[in-house]
């Protein structure tokens, strides 16, 4: 099951990473939102509306439109490997917002991590794809806002959760794409975008999050989520398979070193159960 989500999750950089070249980000992203949303309410059939649900769908709408725009600038691969530093920046986020005071092995992590994400950025300091780097990092210090909000909620029904907040982001992201609509509005309705609505709705969406969540009931929760960094790893390797380029030595560098980074700050947690995206 765990190689079904890590595909589903690999692929989903690519396939959204050609849906943004059709589109708008807020625009793919909300029909994205809306038809995950759906395929969810489809199993739930209840929807969950209070405020904590309206604050964490705003993190998680807010996460994933800076992920799409990020998309425009970098390669799938980068955006797997900027996405995954969220656990270095819900370390720093969770003693600002709940006194989570971090451990030894937290604070060691962090060094080393942000040690990795300075060498893998040097490479993308150059022309756009310093913007698109920018983007993403924000992303995942959504990503770690939306992660940290999420244990509030532990005791609501996860399913109804995600598909009310689906559906309310679909919402969100549709205001954003009438606020910039002035700076420009493209949709190309072609086959190469209806593959990647299709694929980031149901596999990279409805499917990842259902995957996700068996995998958390028939394993270590510390397992399956140290397991889940293989994913930008996997990504980076696809994306040399598939565009037939080589990553540079300072990307091949830095994403080793973050990785460290993050088992060591997560070795001594023990339970996690935030969904990516």
């Amino acid at each position: 099951m765990f190689t079904l989500y890590a595909i589903a999750s690999i692929f989903l950089y690519f396939f959204a990473k050609i849906g943004v070249s059709y589109t708008n980000p807020p625009t793919l992203m909300m029909i994205r939102y809306f038809i995950a949303g759906l395929i969810l309410f489809s199993i739930s059939r209840k929807f969950i509306l209070d405020k904590n649900v309206l604050i964490l769908s705003l993190f998680t709408t807010t996460s994933t439109l800076f992920w799409g725009y990020g998309l425009i600038y970098v390669s799938p691969a980068a955006s797997s490997v900027l996405s995954y530093t969220m656990p270095l920046f819900s370390i720093i986020l969770a003693t600002i917002i709940i006194k989570e005071i971090p451990n030894k092995y937290e604070i060691l992590g962090l060094i080393i991590g942000f040690s990795g994400l300075g060498i893998y950025g040097i490479p993308l300091l150059k022309g756009i794809t310093k913007i698109g780097m920018m983007l993403t990092i924000i992303n995942a210090i959504f990503w770690a806002l939306f992660s940290i909000y999420y244990r509030k909620l532990s005791k609501y029904d996860v399913i109804s959760l995600n598909a009310t907040q689906f559906i309310l982001g679909s919402f969100f992201m549709g205001i954003v794409d009438l606020i910039t609509i002035r700076g420009g509005f493209y949709f190309d309705p072609s086959f190469g975008l209806l593959e990647s609505i299709v694929y980031i709705s149901t596999v990279g969406g409805a499917f990842q999050f259902l995957s996700w969540n068996y995998l958390l009931k028939i394993e270590r929760v510390g397992k399956v989520t140290m397991l889940a960094y293989i994913i930008p790893v996997a990504t980076t390797i696809t994306q040399a398979a598939l565009y037939k380029t080589i990553p540079k030595s300072l990307e091949i560098l830095g994403l080793t070193i973050m990785i460290i980074g993050v088992i060591i700050s997560r070795s001594s947690i023990k339970r996690n159960t935030n969904f990516k995206k």
